[in-house]
C-alpha cells in the first residue's frame, strides 16, 4: 500500500534520511535527536458494526438526558471504513481479521498468525520487538482467544487455546516476545478442576520461573499501581475463562478494560522505549453473539469510555519534538449478530412500526449471559419443583432481571423449557429475544456478517493543525481492505514484517495437534460463532400466542405513546 505525502511515507523517509519538511515542502537536514520513534495503540472494538454505534449513541441519550445531537467520543474520529472478508468466506471470522490486521495479509477463518497454506507469517508485535520495542496485549477475553492469539502465536486453528498459551510465553522459535499480556483465560494455562490442560503442565509456574511477573487477582492488579509497579514481562490473568461483560463486572474482583488499558500504557511510557499495544474490548462481539442488547450498550459505552482515555493520555505523553510520537487507530475486526434498529417479524401480520426503544435495554440489570447462568446455578443447587423454577424465572430473572414487567406465562415457560440445557445458550438467547421484541431490536444471525467496520484515528491535538498530520488522515479516507491495518502499522513505524516471516519459515516451525485435513472452519464452530446450527431451530418463532390479539396490539399502541413522549423530552 503506497500513501502519497502521506505522514506513513514521510516518517520513514525522515527518519531514514533525518530531514524534515518545511511549509514550503523543502528538505533541510535537521538533528536526528529530533525524530522519536514513533508508538502505536491498536484498538480493535471485537464484533462492533456501524449499526451498533448508532444503537449505543441513541441508548446514552436517553440514559444521559442528553441532546438528539450529543455524539459519543468515536463518532468524533471516524475517518473510514474497513472491509472484512477472508479468503475462504464473504463472513470472516475474528483469527483471520485479526491476521490481517497483525501481518498485513489475508488468511482462512479460524487461522491464526498463518496464511492460507499453514506457514506462519510475521506479526507486527513481532516485528516491533524485533526493532526493540515493547510490546503489549490486553484484552477482555482470554487472552488465548482468537485476536490476542493472531498476534503472538501461528496455528491452524483457533481452538487449540492451551498451545497458544504456550506460545505466547515463548515456548516457540523466536522465544518470548510479549511484555505485557493481560486479560482472562486462566483455565489454559493451568491444570486442575475447572481448567483445560491436561497435559499436566501448569504454564503460571513456568511463567514465574522464566522471571514473568503474575497478577491473577483484582489485588494484584491494584499492586501494579496504575503501571508503576510493573515489572516486564507481566502476565495478567484474572478470570478463568474471558473477563465479565461491563454491566455484570464486579469493579472489587475484576479490572476494567480501560484501567487495564492505561496501566500498561503507563508502563509501557515508564520503559523508556517506542511501543505497539493491541487493546481489545472483546465482549462487545460476544453480546453479538448471544443477541443481547444490555450486554452490547454496556461494553459499547466502556470501549467509548477507553477511546476517551486513551486520547487524553495521548496527549498527556505525547512527546515528539516536530512530530507526533503516539498514533491511534481503533477498528473493529468484523460486525457481529446483523444488528437493526427496528424490527418487524412476518408472524405479526401488520403495518411495519417504524420504531425502536431503548428504555427496554436500560431496564435490564444484567446480561442475558450472566441471568440463564444464575437460574441454572439455581437449577442445580437443589431439588427444585415446576412451580418454583417457573416463579424463579419470572421474577428473579425476568422482571428483575431483565426489568420486564409484562412477561405472558407463555413466554415465561418456554424460558423455563429451554433452562435445563447445559451450555445455557439456548435460554441465554431466549431471554434476548424477550428484550429484542419489546426494543423493536432485530438480529439476523447469531454469528458475524459481512457489512464493514468504521475506522477511527487520533494524534495528539498539539499536532492537530500540522500538515503531515492532516494528510496522515487523509490517508486513512475511504474505504480500505482490512489488510490496510496491518500495513499501515508496519510502514508507520518501519517495521519488516518480511524478516520476521523469515526466520519463522527458515527455522524448523511446527505446532501440536495439527490438522492436515482442516475445514474452512473449525469442528469448535459453536464455541465461538454463537452455536446457530443448534439454536435457532430450537427457538420458538413467535413471541406468544397473544402476539396479534386486540389486547396485545392496543398494548403495543399504548406503549408507542409513552415512547413517543420520551422522544419528545429528547
Amino acid at each position: 500500500m503506497k500513501f502519497s505525502l502521506s505522514l506513513i511515507s514521510i516518517a520513514v523517509i525522515l527518519a531514514q534520511q533525518s530531514t524534515a519538511v518545511s511549509a514550503a515542502g523543502d528538505m533541510p537536514k535537521v538533528n536526528k535527536k529530533l525524530f522519536k520513534g514513533k508508538s502505536m495503540i491498536q484498538l480493535i472494538s471485537d464484533g462492533f458494526g456501524p449499526a451498533s454505534e448508532t444503537f449505543a449513541r441513541s441508548t446514552m441519550q436517553l440514559q444521559t438526558g442528553s441532546d438528539w445531537t450529543t455524539q459519543l467520543p468515536l463518532d468524533k474520529h471516524l475517518v473510514g471504513s474497513i472491509r472484512t472478508r477472508s479468503t475462504d468466506s464473504l463472513v470472516t471470522d475474528s483469527a483471520a481479521s485479526a491476521t490481517a490486521y497483525s501481518c498485513g495479509l489475508k488468511s482462512k477463518n479460524a487461522y491464526i498468525g498463518v496464511t492460507e497454506d499453514q506457514k506462519p507469517c510475521g506479526t507486527i508485535l513481532e516485528a516491533a520487538k524485533a526493532k526493540g520495542y515493547n510490546v503489549a496485549l490486553v484484552t477482555t477475553s482470554r487472552v488465548t482467544h482468537a485476536t490476542p492469539a493472531s498476534y503472538s502465536a501461528h496455528i491452524n486453528d483457533r481452538d487449540n487455546e492451551n498451545e497458544i498459551a504456550s506460545q505466547q510465553l515463548g515456548n516457540y522459535l523466536l522465544g518470548r516476545q510479549v511484555d505485557i499480556l493481560w486479560g482472562g483465560g486462566l483455565r489454559h494455562f493451568t491444570n486442575g478442576t475447572g481448567t483445560k490442560r491436561t497435559d499436566g503442565r501448569d504454564l503460571v509456574a513456568e511463567a514465574r520461573n522464566a522471571n514473568w511477573s503474575v497478577a491473577l487477582t483484582r489485588s494484584d492488579f491494584d499492586a501494579l499501581g496504575n503501571g508503576k509497579n510493573v515489572k516486564f514481562p507481566s502476565l495478567g490473568l484474572f478470570t478463568s475463562s474471558h473477563m465479565s461483560y461491563e454491566i455484570d463486572r464486579n469493579s472489587t474482583a475484576e479490572p476494567s478494560l480501560t484501567e487495564m488499558a492505561i496501566a500498561a500504557l503507563n508502563a509501557l511510557k515508564a520503559a523508556g522505549k517506542p511501543f505497539f499495544i493491541m487493546v481489545e474490548g472483546a465482549r462487545i462481539d460476544h453480546a453479538g453473539h448471544n443477541n443481547d442488547p444490555a450486554g452490547h450498550y454496556g461494553d459499547i459505552i466502556q470501549y467509548n469510555n477507553l477511546f476517551t482515555a486513551v486520547t487524553q493520555w495521548v496527549d498527556a505523553n505525547d512527546d515528539g519534538l516536530i512530530e507526533p510520537s503516539i498514533f491511534v487507530a481503533s477498528t473493529s475486526d468484523h460486525e457481529c449478530g446483523g444488528l437493526t434498529l427496528g424490527l418487524e417479524r412476518p408472524e405479526d401480520e401488520g403495518e411495519a412500526a417504524y420504531l425502536w426503544y431503548p428504555d427496554v435495554v436500560l431496564a435490564a440489570k444484567h446480561s442475558t449471559e450472566f441471568l440463564a447462568a444464575d437460574y441454572l446455578k439455581y437449577l442445580s443447587s437443589a431439588t427444585r419443583s415446576a412451580s418454583d423454577a417457573f416463579s424463579y424465572m419470572k421474577q428473579n430473572i425476568i422482571t428483575q432481571g431483565l426489568g420486564i414487567s409484562d412477561v405472558s406465562d407463555a413466554e415465561v415457560q418456554r424460558a423455563v423449557d429451554l433452562g435445563p440445557s447445559k451450555s445455557g445458550l439456548p435460554l441465554t438467547i431466549w431471554l434476548s429475544n424477550l428484550m429484542n421484541w419489546r426494543a423493536h431490536l432485530g438480529w439476523s444471525t447469531t454469528g458475524h456478517s459481512g457489512v464493514d467496520v468504521n475506522l477511527y484515528a487520533y494524534v495528539a491535538s498539539k499536532w492537530s493543525k500540522r500538515a503531515v498530520v492532516t494528510n496522515f488522515l487523509k490517508s486513512l479516507k475511504g474505504n480500505q481492505e482490512n489488510t490496510f491495518i496491518g500495513t499501515l502499522t508496519a510502514d508507520l513505524l518501519g517495521l519488516d514484517l518480511q524478516s520476521v516471516t523469515n526466520k519463522l519459515n527458515n527455522g524448523t516451525y511446527s505446532w501440536t495437534d495439527s490438522h492436515k485435513d482442516l475445514r474452512p472452519f473449525t469442528t469448535g464452530l459453536d464455541k465461538y460463532h454463537g452455536g446457530v446450527a443448534h439454536v435457532i431451530p430450537t427457538i420458538l418463532s413467535r413471541r406468544s400466542e397473544l402476539d396479534n390479539s386486540p389486547e396485545e396490539v392496543g398494548r403495543l399502541r399504548k406503549r408507542g405513546g409513552m415512547h413517543a413522549n420520551v422522544r419528545q423530552e429528547l
